[in-house]
């Protein structure tokens, strides 16, 4: 017996399976950019427009829609509102992205305004840099610069008080020169540390990697630096930073001492002008040095050596500096620029070039005992330290003291740590 099949079904099975197979397709292939918005809503264009045509022909030949035709009359339905649903999430998302934007913008231009203030003062003044000038920053041997300094660390987002190295974000050294041409003011530098301790003093040669974060010489700064702070995030909700701890204060010298064999046939700067940053703790005291100090690589009296990164050089081994974009590392002028040679890094002397944020640094162990480290030869480095030990005398202070000169207070800032106790 053979089956027939009127012509009217059989245009509608073919409008069943076409919407099927549209419907199959669209499924393989999800949205994957916004390039394929457009070709993305001409196939759902075409979609609607063979249901629809699929509804009426049903109406026409039998009153009523198929099953089947309804079936994917309601899967475009829900469809269409879960695109509705998603553009709304996107335009929520790219109103959020453009404040952002606006805020970077004003806050970029503002930043820039004050730099474009500061040059046409510095050309006003007669002050840029000379040829004269440019030789006084030539690499040199000697005590460079000497001040006081300071090692901060700051415990992790919603961490109230922080139990070892595994409670901290960051760890901060902070110098505030007493000498040279920032001698007068509060001028600062905040130079972040990997890692979140010092190299380990006992090791013959460690690596960390380092970060001029910040330079000033505002002393209000300071409490924006390190203070705490929340923020706003669409996951999590209000997040909450904790203020940063100090851990040790005491006096430091940048210190380059010569090598007898800097003048041998086979120079090498890095030797021969080697910058160490050394330095003697007065708070907290012998007997108040405590876990928080050890963990940290703090020493009574230490020293660790000091390199810079050609800014132009690539990042290889580190992915911290590799996220660092060209345009936010150091910006040296010319002379300085010059000194690298075409070296990847080279010591920071002069002392200079650590007056420039964004200024990627190597900190590198001295395992020598101090004295040593300062200028073996000839009762150099005793000298040299002595002359420390005479300055960190003069320089002690206590915790109010040291708290005041930061222009922080203990309310917002614990000083436990300067106690030897982690907070």
């Amino acid at each position: 017996m053979v089956s027939t099949r009127s012509k009217g079904q059989s245009t509608l099975d073919e409008h069943v399976v076409t919407a099927k197979e549209d419907n199959h397709a669209g499924e393989k292939r999800p949205p994957s950019s916004k390039g394929s918005n457009l070709n993305r809503s001409s196939k759902k264009a075409k979609k609607e427009h063979d249901v629809a045509e699929a509804k009426e022909f049903d109406i026409a030949v039998q009153g009523e829609p198929t099953h089947e035709t309804k079936k994917e009359e309601d899967k475009l339905e829900k469809g269409t509102k879960d695109d509705i649903k998603e553009e709304q999430e996107n335009d929520e998302d790219n109103k959020e992205e453009e404040v952002k934007e606006k805020e970077d913008n004003v806050k970029e231009k503002e930043e820039k305004d004050k730099e474009d203030l500061k040059v046409a003062e510095s050309q006003q003044k007669g002050s840029e840099v000379t040829t004269t000038e440019a030789q006084d920053e030539e690499p040199r041997h000697g005590t460079l610069e000497s001040g006081h300094i300071y090692f901060l660390y700051r415990p992790k987002i919603e961490t109230e008080e922080a139990e070892s190295l595994d409670d901290i974000s960051k760890f901060h050294i902070l110098l505030i020169p007493q000498s040279g041409p920032h001698a007068k003011g509060h001028y600062h530098r905040i130079i972040e540390v990997g890692k979140k301790k010092l190299p380990d003093p006992g090791a013959k040669h460690q690596v960390i990697w380092g970060l001029v974060g910040s330079v000033g010489n505002d002393k209000s700064t300071l409490k924006d630096s390190f203070g705490s702070y929340t923020y706003e995030t669409k996951t999590r909700g209000t997040r909450h930073q904790g203020a940063a701890r100090p851990a040790a204060r005491g006096h430091y010298i940048l210190h380059s001492p010569r090598d007898e064999l800097a003048d041998s046939p086979d120079h090498n700067r890095q030797r021969d002008f080697k910058c160490l940053l050394a330095y003697e703790i007065t708070l907290p005291t012998h007997e108040d040095f405590g876990q928080v100090q050890k963990e940290l690589g703090i020493e009574e009296k230490g020293a660790i050596v000091l390199q810079v990164k050609d800014p132009n050089a690539e990042n290889r081994n580190n992915p911290r500096a590799a996220g660092i974009p060209k345009e936010k590392r150091a910006q040296y002028p010319k002379h300085l620029q010059d000194i690298f040679h075409n070296r990847r890094f080279i010591p920071a002397n002069p002392v200079s070039f650590l007056d420039y944020q964004g200024a990627e640094l190597l900190i590198i162990t001295s395992p020598h005992e101090l004295h040593d480290s300062l200028g073996g030869e000839h009762g150099q480095g005793d000298k040299v330290e002595q002359d420390l030990d005479q300055d960190a005398k003069h320089e002690k202070v206590n915790i109010d003291e040291s708290m005041k000169e930061l222009g922080l207070n203990k309310k917002d800032f614990p000083e436990d740590a300067l106690e030897g106790n982690w907070a």
